[in-house]
């Protein structure tokens, strides 16, 4: 029987007392020898990737509505805790839905913080207590009538003034390599820059249903979706990868 993932309330100290009270404790610090990647589920992407998402480094998805950014997002998580690792989930949105099948919920933090704000401090926790994938979802976290990048550039870490050109995502790249875990990133633009090792942008393709069209009862079954690698720091780009994004059955 699938127990339910540990759902943390909107409270923006939650994961800092979890972490205090040693209710979630640090994982060992993993090997230096030869870190195995994070497969993301879809094997046309890993391979393009090099092996999966590496260890110790932040990887962002850019994907519009509807191109299937989440379902890989969710593809990740539950190839990584099917391997038997630990994972956090950051979604200031709340919009996972915890019935739906693939993730094994046994091995999933969720925090829900109140905003994109509190929810890369959040993943910075997530990366100190070493869950090996600690995937952020801010694609549904901005404000309607803001601009994508304008939410991630006025945050503040520390409550004196930053330096000049400092970077929310050089702190979050630091912290993923010190600590060896895997950040992925899900955002509608593009948010970290070169601070991301890879960046992976998708396009929306044809949606796939059940039964001829205009037939009573379709059902929506995925969605077809064009991937590209269009950044990576140690291979050179792909080329356009269409692959299929299922829908997770409740």
């Amino acid at each position: 029987m699938t127990l339910p993932a540990r759902r943390l309330p909107k409270d923006p100290r939650a994961l800092e007392d979890l972490l205090r009270t040693g209710q979630v404790r640090r994982a060992p610090a993993l090997s230096p020898r030869a870190p195995r990647p994070l497969a993301t589920g879809i094997e046309k992407l890993d391979a393009a990737l090099g092996g999966g998402l590496a260890r110790g480094q932040l990887h962002e998805i850019v994907a519009p509505p509807g191109a299937g950014g989440t379902a890989l997002l969710h593809a990740a998580l539950a190839a990584a805790t099917r391997a038997g690792e630990l994972c956090a989930l950051i979604d200031p949105a709340d919009a996972f839905d915890p019935r739906r099948g693939g993730i094994d919920l046994r091995r999933l933090l969720w925090a829900r913080p109140l905003d994109p704000v509190q929810a890369l401090r959040a993943a910075e926790i997530a990366l100190e207590a070493r869950f090996a994938l600690v995937a952020l979802d801010l694609a549904g976290s901005a404000p309607k009538s803001a601009r994508p990048r304008g939410v991630i550039e006025v945050v503040r870490f520390e409550k004196k003034l930053p330096s000049p050109g400092a970077s929310p995502w050089a702190r979050l790249a630091r912290r993923a390599e010190k600590h060896g875990g895997a950040l992925l990133v899900l955002a509608r633009a593009a948010q970290a820059g070169t601070f991301a090792s890879v960046t992976i942008e998708l396009e929306r393709g044809p949606t796939l249903w059940d039964g001829p069209p205009g037939a009573p009862g379709r059902l929506l079954r995925g969605v077809r979706a064009i991937g590209a690698v269009s950044r990576h720091k140690r291979m050179p780009p792909s080329g356009p990868l269409p692959f299929h994004l299922p829908l997770e059955a409740p």
